[in-house]
Order: structure tokens, then sequence, then C-alpha cells
């Protein structure tokens, strides 16, 4: 159940980060029935994004805060990045919305997956103390 909430958190962000922060302009944006670029760009780097800590989690068990903060900063910054080259309804403008909405957009992944983080320890940390034999 945290993926999930993680994924809609996620999700979210990249929606309202691209609607809301200047420098970002959503060309053809969402209308029911009809879905725009902009939600398909926000489902996709949403997905993206929560899926930094399982995947570094099968990687490396020796997780830190400081690597799943810089892999949300790469990814997130490539993302915006590939917005320029496709063209998929949403056009960065400035390079201070770039800047900006990489950022804020990592800043909520690097949230989310460090509640992930300290939610899988706490969890690793109680069932160890379950096996423990008594002393």
């Amino acid at each position: 159940m945290n993926y999930i909430k993680s994924l809609f958190f996620n999700f979210l962000t990249v929606f309202f980060a691209d609607h809301i922060l200047p420098g970002i302009e959503v060309m053809d944006q969402t209308k029911l029935p009809h879905i725009g670029g902009d939600l398909l760009f926000s489902i996709a780097l949403g997905f993206l994004n929560s899926l930094i800590f399982p995947l570094l989690k099968l990687i490396d068990r020796h997780l830190t805060a400081t690597r799943v903060a810089m892999i949300a900063l790469v990814l997130n910054f490539a993302a915006y990045a590939l917005l320029k080259l496709l063209p998929v309804g949403i056009q960065v403008s400035t390079v201070e919305g770039y800047i900006v909405a990489a950022i804020v957009v990592s800043c909520g992944s690097f949230l989310t997956n460090y509640m992930e983080m300290k939610h899988h320890r706490q969890k690793e940390h109680i069932g160890h103390d379950e096996v423990r034999p008594p002393q």
C-alpha cells in the first residue's frame, strides 16, 4: 500500500508543478475524456519517481538518503530536459522554469522515497527484534 501512496503523491507533484510553476507552459491541457500530454507526462514521471527506492533496495542493501536524493535529482532534470526533444504538450519556456520544476518534483520524490525507506527500515528493525533469541 505504501507504493500506491508514493505513486499517487509523485503523480500529483509532477502534475501540479507543470500547471502552477512559472516557466512551464501546458499546451494541451487535460480535458476529460481526452487525455492530454500533461497527464501522460505526470503519470510516467510519477511512476519513475516512485520506483527509485524499490529499485535501489534490490540493487543495494545499504541505502542512504543522499543516494536517493541524487538519483531523484538526476532523473527529474533528465525528464524535464527531454521535454525539449519530445513534443508531449508541455513546454519549458525558461531556464528558471526548468530548474525550479526539476527541483520541486525532486523534493517531492525524495520525500516519498525517504518515507518509504524509513518505513522499510522500521519494519526490518521490528522483524530483527522478534527473531532475536532470549538472553
